[in-house]
């Protein structure tokens, strides 16, 4: 996933922008030495100019891979709103060489643990500020980011298709975080929402893709 410097070189760069212009790009709220913002549907505050950043509640701590996003996302933000238009993994740049990847370490998880919860895999999806929408056979937009969408969507399979799990992306999505960056969002996103406390891809450095 992320690797072992990322850290320390995002709140390098998080530390050098001005905080209000990134508030107003990332859709985040800034009061004096701290941003507030919804990653998953949880708030989120994250110290300025330190990166340190914290959720709030009881919830499983952020991961060191969630830590560099929030503050990618916060350095990058260029202030578009989502499109409502979808591109799967595929159809981002690069994407198709870190395809199979994603699908063993995205994808098929979710497909497996729950294409025979539907109405769980909804529930779970709600819960975490998203939005039912008619794709698949049970499908969610969540916001996981404030101008951030992903769409989870599952297959239950039959006797004939084995059960499947899709995640897309809003167009908008490369104008916020390189494709390497949306791939570790989308897991970790996955992983926040679905399998909370599963810390299975923690200091996973074996990814093909980085940073």
């Amino acid at each position: 996933m992320c690797t072992r410097n990322a850290l320390a070189k995002t709140k390098e760069e998080f530390s050098a922008r001005d905080p209000l212009q990134m508030a107003e790009l990332s859709g985040a709220q800034y009061s004096p030495d701290r941003f507030s913002l919804a990653y998953c549907g949880l708030p989120v505050t994250v110290a300025y100019p330190g990166g340190a950043a914290e959720l709030d509640g009881a919830h499983p701590p952020l991961s060191y891979d969630e830590k560099v996003l929030l503050l990618q996302y916060l350095s990058s933000a260029c202030g578009l709103p989502p499109r409502g238009q979808w591109l799967s993994f595929l159809d981002l740049r690069g994407g198709p060489l870190h395809w199979l990847p994603f699908q063993r370490e995205a994808l098929n998880p979710l497909a497996r643990h729950y294409h025979d919860r539907l109405d769980h895999f909804l529930a779970v999806g709600l819960e975490h500020g998203g939005e039912k929408v008619e794709m698949g056979d049970a499908a969610v937009v969540v916001p996981v980011l404030p101008r951030l969408s992903l769409a989870f969507i599952l297959w239950q399979g039959d006797t004939e298709f084995p059960p499947r799990g899709m995640i897309l992306f809003d167009s908008v999505a490369e104008a916020y975080l390189s494709t390497a960056a949306l791939y570790v969002l989308a897991i970790q996103a996955m992983v926040r929402i679905w399998f909370p406390g599963d810390t299975r891809f923690e200091g996973n450095n074996n990814s093909t893709v980085k940073e």
